[in-house]
């Protein structure tokens, strides 16, 4: 977990500059969903999906009490509440599944490096899990709105 632990430091790191060079900002954390509904689709590397987003919701509400002790105001948003019932596998989901790609310029490519290339074998082509793999559809990016209005909502935020 090495490389969350050091994501969630960065992101400290990075809301306190935010913080300094706004005072006045009203900076809210977006936490992860958790991807897969366990019981449908129970693979053990989903559950570990799963794990991993449980494993960075704690590490990031730490991270957001740790900064508010120090002075920095943050508020954390949860997402897994909302997205309970619309993880892959769920009959309405909120995530895509594996996207073949590439679908377009920025997406992975055949022949990209392999440490950044998540491209199978197929016959006669390798196809390459696009950018749009385990990130929300329409109705997911709808549903991480109405959990960030709820958060700005909770801090008193009114827009300006």
């Amino acid at each position: 977990m090495g490389k969350v632990d050091q994501a969630v430091l960065d992101t400290g790191g990075l809301i306190d500059a935010i913080a300094l060079a706004a005072p006045k900002a009203q900076i809210v954390l977006m936490g992860y969903p958790r991807l897969v509904n366990d019981a449908v689709c129970g693979a053990a590397g989903n559950q570990a999906l799963n794990q991993l987003a449980d494993y960075v919701r704690a590490k990031q509400k730490a991270k957001v009490a740790e900064l508010n002790r120090a002075g920095t105001k943050v508020a954390f948003a949860d997402p897994i509440p909302a997205f309970q019932g619309h993880g892959i596998c769920d009959s309405d989901e909120w995530i895509n599944r594996v996207v073949a790609g590439p679908n377009g310029d920025g997406d992975f490519h055949d022949g990209d490096p392999a440490n950044q290339a998540p491209c199978l074998p197929w016959p006669r082509e390798n196809v390459c899990a696009g950018l749009e793999s385990f990130h929300p559809k329409n109705a997911g990016t709808a549903g991480y709105a109405r959990v960030m209005e709820q958060a700005l909502a909770g801090i008193g935020y009114e827009g300006s």
